[in-house]
């Protein structure tokens, strides 16, 4: 059902907005906690109502299967998975809380513990303190044959592709890292007409160092976030991280060439037209980007060029979603009741009641 944005007297009301350019509490999950609500109340006090944070904030981004062998990255994943953060846990009660007395609209990044599996995910979290959104990254990443997201973290479930909610001053979605050049993805995440969308990244580097690849450049990944602007017609928050020499320390990413510390950090505030608002002064330095804006902007775009109206010819491309999970089994309605019957004697099993062959 196609959403309706009435125009109204919010439309031209200027509010602040903050995107986070911090460095983690590198595999420490308490003071992830405590740093993630430090930098809300610190927003908050300036006056920001939507604050956008990185990429797995917490416990921070593991570039560590980049720049080591095996046996070194295995010692810090373990570290890593035991300080996730569990999307129902009292360190997430705790960053509801403080976005509640804040009166604000976070958008947390985290590495989602759930069971024994890590996901990249986000909760949009609002004034109120209630999660209107949680999502996990749709794929990760198959950039090198190590398939290096994949050593640590799972693929997003299929309802993570609905990403934008309605909050008090705007329609908020939210991206991580390389959702940013999905196209069909995309297409998806504008027919939901997002106002505001917060992008979440990783901590990355100065274009060519060490021979890197433009694409896992800082300014690569800043300029997807700026085409999701200019495409949708949506102010984009570019939300980084920071990584200082204790840090590259910490996470064993010292010696390698594609990294430079301190660094990492390029966050930008983005208008509907792709112009830049406001930006960090320095890679190396923790900053928290502010812009005033209003939404009215967004039509002085959208009336050239709305992709999902105007400039549009649904006619001739659709995009088809199956936003829903599936069971690991489906049965035909001929071996449904054996189907039901074998399930009561897995039940069993799990139990303890082993069953005869």
């Amino acid at each position: 059902m196609p959403i309706t944005l009435t125009p109204s007297n919010s439309d031209t009301k200027v509010f602040k907005v903050a995107a986070v350019q911090a460095e983690p509490v590198w595999l420490d999950l308490q003071g992830g906690v405590d740093k993630t609500i430090k930098i809300i109340k610190e927003a908050s006090a300036e006056g920001a109502k939507i604050i956008g944070f990185p990429e797995v904030f917490i416990p921070g981004y593991p570039w560590t299967p980049w720049a080591n062998n095996f046996v070194v990255t295995a010692t810090v994943l373990k570290e890593y998975q035991a300080n996730a953060l569990a999307l129902h846990s009292p360190e997430m009660d705790r960053i509801r809380e403080a976005v509640k007395e804040a009166d604000v609209t976070a958008v947390i990044g985290f590495a989602e513990r759930d069971g024994a599996s890590l996901y990249i995910a986000q909760a949009t979290i609002l004034p109120d303190g209630k999660i209107a959104n949680h999502r996990r990254k749709i794929k990760t990443s198959l950039i090198q044959p190590t398939h290096y997201e994949k050593t640590v973290f799972g693929d997003g479930s299929a309802q993570s592709i609905y990403n934008v909610v309605q909050t008090p001053f705007g329609r908020l979605g939210s991206l991580n890292c390389w959702e940013h050049i999905q196209p069909w993805f995309k297409t998806h995440f504008y027919s939901q007409h997002p106002q505001i969308f917060v992008g979440a990244w990783w901590p990355a580097f100065p274009p060519g160092t060490g021979g890197s690849p433009y694409i896992v450049s800082g300014e690569a990944s800043s300029r997807m976030t700026q085409m999701v602007s200019m495409e949708g017609g949506a102010f984009g928050l570019a939300c980084c991280h920071v990584v200082s020499e204790a840090g590259a320390e910490k996470m064993k990413l010292t010696g390698f060439p594609w990294f430079t510390f301190p660094g990492g950090g390029f966050s930008t505030i983005y208008g509907p037209d792709g112009s830049t608002l406001a930006k960090a002064a320095d890679p190396g330095i923790e900053e928290i980007v502010y812009a005033e804006i209003s939404l009215a902007k967004i039509d002085e775009v959208k009336t050239v060029a709305d992709i999902m109206g105007n400039y549009s010819r649904m006619d001739l491309l659709h995009t088809v979603a199956h936003g829903k999970n599936w069971d690991a089994i489906e049965y035909g309605s001929e071996e449904a009741g054996a189907a039901h019957e074998r399930a009561g004697q897995i039940d069993n099993f799990a139990a303890g009641a082993y069953p005869s062959a």
